[in-house]
């Protein structure tokens, strides 16, 4: 799987909230899109995500022959790293599809 560069990395961070729970700046509201997505749950050390990357976007998707859409990925912790050992984190991986 190809790497992008440094540089053109972006990443938002965000929380899920009733719509009517007031957003002040500079935090701003954002809504994803809705549809379908293949979901890999990784479990382990954040570091080590990208091999779980590697696995849903090397090997899964194009077996899958179903090319991603364009929007961008999400990742969801589903622990809390202050009180879950690094070998026990569970992260889901979302892979956007048509």
């Amino acid at each position: 799987m190809a790497s992008v560069p440094t540089e053109q990395l972006r990443s938002r961070a965000g929380v899920v909230t009733p719509r009517s729970f007031a957003i002040e700046a500079p935090l701003e509201r954002t809504e994803t899109a809705g549809g379908d997505d293949a979901i890999l749950r990784h479990r382990g050390p954040y570091a080590d995500m990208k091999a779980a990357y590697d696995r849903l976007y090397g090997k899964w998707r194009p077996r899958s022959c179903r090319d991603p859409r364009r929007r961008a990925g999400l990742e969801e912790y589903l622990d809390n790293p202050r009180d879950t050992a690094p070998t026990e984190l569970l992260s889901d991986i979302y892979l956007p599809l048509p």
